[in-house]
């Protein structure tokens, strides 16, 4: 890398050297504004270059990146290695037809030059986004994020320095009488390789239905060559009387080898040289058109993956197409391994492919417009499980943290109640109050992050501290408490054609069952506060052992247990002497609660009927809609 670094810099000196003897030319004889600037313009982003290159920010990969955009511009250069400023003013004294002709000649050049520093500069942006980095990366966004116009930006610019495999792909494998010579199939691959795949007109088509074939001949092609070469050197040494050589493994013996590692039942061979056949356990072969997708997407993924350019970029357009989860891991684990040469960047919205790839560098394409601006974000690395942070992130709407799991009754109610909030169910209370705490420390993001508990447990003071952090509480003890309201359960016995005498049944076996458990719920409500107690509390810092002690022992001396369980068990004699149903039902910790309703309602699917009643009826929603606080519906319900 050492030696490679310094004959960049020595290229970039030397580029530099080129670039400034024709600006002063263009200047001498005259040349426009815009010919003026384009020079200058080249030579700042030249001088950008070195700059990193010295600072040793530039892996291999973007040296040859940027020598390759740079050459194509010098090579354009009349005068390319008559570096000596002195030149210019000799060739200045010449006669005013010769200026005039080379006026037009350096005008006429950089004409072209605008498109190529266009390459070098996004090249360049997009590599300083990612912060030039050494790894691989996973570029994820939503669909519209301009993910393929970014793939398409990347054909135009890598240009002999990487391949870009495009989401594009007709997966159509002819079959071959004949291959031709490896140079010629070479080019054909290189042409295809940085061809635009978007599929927009009847000719871009035909070269899509080509490509496979083209990225089989030269495997094919390859290895033919590599066999001749083979046994004329095995003859010679024979004739010498020496050793024969290992044959080296060809890229078609590695495409075959990973291929037939990942499929069970059947492996891929290539007899003939030029016809791949698969073979299933049971004995029957089939030829390569007559494997599904996945087969023929994982042949097409690993020879243009193989024949990629060395020490380039690998950019792969969804790289989850057609391929089944329990290979699309292993298959993208061998061939990186394959290529560690490269770099991989992958565009993709498989949040669980971006998280399989646990050493890439991942980035987020938050925005795009068109042409060419993309806005990129990195992935904020914070208290945040990765994977739910790539689902966030996607998210055009603001968040609601819940407790529970994905499918849960919570997540299902929030979906209904709060349309307009991405409803994101993340465990238990801690969770979700860690959760919202992260998100909303996060800069460069538009969505904002509310937190949602049931008032399970909590008392008034702790609910009211966590309302400063955008934790909020609704005024029942869970979720389920909720379908108990007195006005939903009327909403819902008129619909199942029950006399609403069931409702006050239901009322008294509540209280009832609540009075005769008031020991397991004050037991169950003390013990969950001290762990609460403990969550949010710190024991003050001691200089010394006896400042230690001393600290602990006013700690615990806050925890009153005895007064706390007193408190609650009061409150709960309270309700029930007054018989105040509402309160029972925002304190009764007890999800068993909902086989009273079944009971009385004479069903036996309370919560899946009340779930369906709360989607379907607006009255019911609005009832259950008055339990929440201000602040959520004001960002999560629609108007009704």
């Amino acid at each position: 890398m050492e030696q490679q670094l310094q004959k960049f810099i020595e290229f970039i000196s030397h580029a530099k050297d080129d670039l400034n003897f024709h600006r002063q030319l263009a200047s001498t004889v005259g040349c426009s504004k815009f010919t003026l600037d384009i020079f200058d313009k080249i030579i700042d982003i030249s001088d950008t270059l070195e700059k990193k290159a010295t600072q040793g920010d530039l892996k291999v990969n973007y040296l040859n990146q940027f020598q390759s955009n740079l050459n194509t511009i010098l090579n354009s250069l009349q005068y390319r290695g008559q570096r000596n400023l002195a030149t210019v003013t000799s060739l200045g004294n010449r006669d005013a037809a010769w200026k005039k002709q080379t006026k037009l000649q350096l005008e006429n050049t950089t004409q072209s030059f605008s498109n190529l520093y266009d390459q070098i500069a996004f090249n360049l942006t997009f590599f300083e986004k990612i912060g030039f980095f050494n790894n691989n990366v996973v570029a994820i966004g939503a669909n519209g994020s301009g993910k393929t116009t970014l793939s398409n930006k990347f054909k135009s610019y890598l240009q002999n320095n990487g391949v870009v495999i495009s989401a594009q792909r007709i997966l159509l494998v002819p079959d071959f009488d004949s291959i031709a010579n490896p140079s010629t199939t070479a080019n054909q691959l290189k042409q295809t390789q940085v061809r635009d795949k978007t599929n927009k007109n009847a000719r871009e088509f035909s070269h899509l239905q080509q490509e496979f074939g083209i990225v089989l001949k030269n495997l094919l092609a390859e290895n033919i060559t590599a066999g001749n070469t083979y046994r004329k050197k095995s003859i010679e040494l024979v004739e010498e009387g020496k050793p024969l050589e290992e044959p080296r493994l060809t890229n078609l013996d590695k495409t075959l080898s990973i291929w037939n590692s990942l499929i069970d039942h059947r492996n891929i061979d290539c007899a003939d040289g030029m016809n791949i056949i698969a073979k299933s356990d049971d004995g029957r072969s089939y030829s390569a058109v007559q494997m599904s997708d996945g087969e023929k997407v994982m042949l097409y993924l690993i020879g243009q993956v193989l024949q990629a350019p060395q020490d380039g970029f690998i950019v792969i357009d969804e790289p989850e197409m057609y391929l089944h989860k329990t290979i699309l891991k292993k298959l993208w684990d061998i061939l990186e391994n394959e290529r560690s040469d490269c770099l991989f960047i992958y565009l993709t919205h498989d949040l669980d492919f971006a998280t399989s790839r646990t050493t890439a560098k991942k980035i987020w394409i938050k925005s795009f417009d068109h042409p060419d601006k993309w806005e990129i974000e990195d992935i904020p690395n914070e208290e945040i499980p990765e994977p739910l942070m790539l689902e966030l992130l996607g998210s055009r709407k603001n968040i609601l943290f819940c407790e529970g799991r994905k499918g849960s009754i919570d997540d299902k109610v929030y979906s209904i109640l709060f349309p307009n909030l991405t409803v994101m169910p993340v465990g238990s209370c801690f969770d979700v109050t860690n959760h919202t705490k992260a998100f909303n420390k996060l800069t460069n993001v538009n969505t904002k992050a509310l937190g949602l508990i049931d008032s399970d447990h909590h008392d008034s003071l702790r609910l009211d501290s966590l309302k400063e952090e955008d934790i909020c509480s609704f005024r029942v003890a869970e979720i389920e408490n909720l379908f108990l309201d007195t006005d939903f359960l009327k909403i819902l016995a008129k619909q199942l054609l029950v006399d609403e005498k069931a409702i006050e049944s239901i009322q008294n076996e509540v209280l009832k069952t609540l009075n005769s458990s008031k020991e397991l719920q004050a037991s169950n409500f003390v013990s969950a506060k001290i762990n609460y107690f403990f969550s949010d509390s710190d024991v003050s810092k001691g200089n010394k052992l006896t400042d230690v002690k001393q600290n602990y022992e006013d700690f615990l001396n806050n925890v009153s247990i005895e007064t706390w369980y007193e408190d609650r068990t009061k409150e709960i004699e309270e309700i029930v002497q007054t018989s105040n149903y509402k309160d029972a039902i925002s304190i009764f910790n007890n999800k068993g609660l909902k086989g009273i309703a079944n009971r009385h309602l004479k069903i036996s699917d309370f919560t899946d009927r009340s779930i369906k009643l709360l989607q379907s009826t607006k009255h019911a929603q609005s009832v259950i809609l008055n339990y929440f606080p201000d602040k959520i519906k004001s960002y999560g319900a629609t108007n009704n």
